[in-house]
């Protein structure tokens, strides 16, 4: 159950500083450390549930790690309780409006989200932002699903000099449907260690389709 329950997934705030100056500020508390990967929690006022941060590093470049963020159909395959994912409409190359589906346990209804999701791209710094926030859009199915809130989520990317790359990951949601806020809390514990996991598993498969905006940004820079 407690796997299951880690599906406020997808998702991804994001500067592009350096790890050592972000790791005890704004108010991020780590929590837990594993397979390399750095976990904290912050409380946001005004919310019952606590926005939650994964970090560490992905043994692939850049550009692989960022394919798999923006393959959007195969979200499924690596981001927990992600049923069903697909983009709904195109803003511009870099924004567009996705809906996902996440499933839930009995007695729990699924959950769905409708988003938009932004890139910054950063050749010159070797860096990639996604950034992700609820949004009302027409395109989106009707269903019987509850609309969950995505307050804020994000992906950092970094270009480390070995070549692999650093990942922050961090997410902020109101589940809505009156579930309590320690239980979501409790059940989100791991969300960093799942995601940052699921992450390094299918960037290994090489799999992705080339991103090709991505990749001419950044062979522009070298």
């Amino acid at each position: 159950m407690r796997a299951r329950l880690l599906w406020l997934a997808p998702l991804l705030v994001v500067a592009l500083v350096p790890t050592e100056s972000r790791a005890d500020s704004g108010g991020w508390e780590p929590i837990r450390s594993e397979a390399g990967i750095q976990v904290s929690r912050k409380v946001v006022a005004g919310s019952p549930f606590v926005a939650f941060r994964g970090e560490g590093d992905v043994q692939a470049p850049l550009l692989a790690v960022a394919d798999v963020l923006v393959d959007v159909p195969h979200e499924n395959q690596w981001l927990d309780s992600v049923r069903e994912a697909r983009v709904l409409r195109k803003v511009s190359e870099t924004e567009y409006i996705m809906y996902s589906h996440l499933g839930t346990p009995p007695p729990l209804t699924d959950r769905e989200f409708v988003a938009d999701v932004s890139l910054t791209i950063d050749p010159s710094r070797q860096g990639l932002t996604v950034q992700m926030h609820s949004v009302d859009d027409g395109a989106a199915p009707r269903t019987g699903y509850v609309r969950a809130l995505l307050t804020e989520s994000s992906f950092t990317l970094h270009q480390n000099p070995d070549g692999s790359t650093h990942v922050t990951a961090e997410i902020h949601c109101d589940p809505k449907g009156n579930l309590a806020g320690w239980v979501v809390n409790f059940f989100q514990r791991n969300w960093g260690v799942n995601t940052l996991k699921s992450l390094r598993r299918q960037v290994a498969k090489g799999e992705a389709p080339v991103h090709p905006l991505l990749k001419e940004r950044f062979a522009a820079e070298g």
